[in-house]
């Protein structure tokens, strides 16, 4: 008879903050309780949700959150005439800023670390397994307080790299490199299952940290496939011009950027765009060499608000590939459950998503090298392959279900 476990999840990123992180962990959650499991989740978002199905522990304050989001908002809602609170809170996000990146450590969640740290006696430790969930990386050592003495099965989710994040560090690596590996090294001795987003990524560290191999496993990026959400991407008019794209996320100065994609796209007038970004992303799209008629924006939305928009209202959606081969998108998933044409720019000739795009014949990858009057025939070749998206290897790969099945402890 299966034993159902007592499963404690550590993640600073969860409901309601939206992250590839949050909807990675939703559907892995729903489908640990649809398995007969009792899941608590200690998380540093404040739950303005329903948690009937799942206990959240919550330790901070829920309106420091997000201090930059807070600040914007507080600028925003200043009267136009007003500049001097407008500068007033924006100098308070730059010191903000300066203090996270350069002094902050491990990262920009030091803060609710320490309320762990403080309270953790009073967390019970009543649990069977432990699984910590990066980014950011102070998730782990949240999960390393809490399991030190009761020495519980500890598994570790590594959805990007720590120590070896090439660009856009997650603190100061002149102050605190050594410290990075010291303590990534450690935790990786000490856990007993670690879980990456794809084989490269797994190789990288395992070289690296020297981690052995029956330790690790690889747990792709994942998402929900729904029957109703592909027959009207099948239904969708792909003759129909001009050809409308969708890009649904937020680009990061030193991790993905647009430039070089819409340095290829600037002059094709057969196009045109729908941006679902943050206000930093549109300013990022906007200082590029473009013409701006061909380019609409939005708010970021829902999950399932962009699920209906990736299906009713684009040819195809446009993802842009990490400049570190030890990130992948996870965008791209979420773009593949839907059936949907899928276009990806590498930034990189080791981009992980060439591999899955061999999988998978509604993705397509393609670099700057590629001739901007062939463009448009590559992506209406997609649309003559639409039907032949191989659902089954989509369920039994990237999936909730695939990733629990690999757990063997749970």
């Amino acid at each position: 008879m299966k034993k159902y476990k007592k499963i404690l999840i550590v993640t600073h990123q969860y409901l309601p903050h939206v992250s590839p992180r949050t909807t990675r962990w939703k559907l892995l959650v729903d489908e640990l309780i649809a398995n007969g499991h009792n899941v608590s989740i200690l998380t540093g978002m404040y739950p303005d949700f329903d948690t009937n199905n799942v206990e959240i522990l919550y330790f901070g304050n829920k309106n420091n959150i997000n201090i930059v989001s807070n600040l914007r908002e507080k600028s925003k809602q200043i009267a136009s005439g007003d500049a001097i609170k407008k500068i007033f809170y924006g100098v308070l996000k730059k010191i903000y800023r300066f203090f996270i990146n350069y002094l902050a450590w491990p990262d920009y969640s030091m803060f609710w670390l320490y309320q762990i740290y403080k309270n953790r006696n009073k967390i019970s430790k009543d649990y069977d397994v432990i699984i910590s969930v990066s980014l950011p990386f102070s998730s782990h050592m949240a999960a390393y307080f809490i399991n030190k003495k009761v020495k519980k099965h500890w598994i570790m989710d590594v959805g990007d790299p720590f120590s070896l994040k090439l660009d856009a560090p997650e603190n100061n690596r002149f102050l605190y490199s050594g410290l990075n590996k010291r303590y990534e090294k450690k935790f990786y001795s000490l856990a007993d299952n670690i879980l990456f987003t794809h084989q490269d990524a797994l190789d990288n560290h395992k070289q690296f940290f020297g981690i052995p191999s029956d330790k690790l496993i690889v747990a792709n990026p994942i998402s929900n496939f729904d029957n109703d959400h592909f027959n009207s991407a099948l239904s969708y008019d792909y003759s129909s011009k001009p050809i409308k794209i969708s890009y649904f996320g937020i680009f990061t100065k030193g991790v993905r950027s647009p430039n070089s994609f819409l340095e290829l796209i600037k002059k094709n007038n057969e196009m045109e765009f729908s941006w679902y970004v943050n206000e930093d992303s549109e300013k990022i799209i906007k200082s590029c060499d473009l013409n701006i008629d061909k380019h609409s924006f939005y708010s970021q939305v829902s999950r399932e608000e962009a699920q209906k928009l990736m299906v009713n209202s684009s040819h195809c959606l446009l993802s842009i590939g990490n400049k570190n081969p030890n990130q992948i998108p996870s965008k791209v998933v979420e773009y593949l459950a839907t059936g949907k044409p899928t276009i990806h720019f590498t930034e990189i000739d080791n981009d992980p998503v060439i591999k899955l795009s061999n999988e998978f014949d509604n993705l397509i990858t393609l670099n700057k090298s590629v001739k901007e009057e062939n463009l448009s025939l590559l992506i209406e070749e997609m649309f003559n392959k639409i039907e032949k998206f191989d659902r089954d290897k989509f369920i039994n790969n990237y999936t909730a279900e695939s990733i629990i099945k690999k757990l063997d402890i749970i």
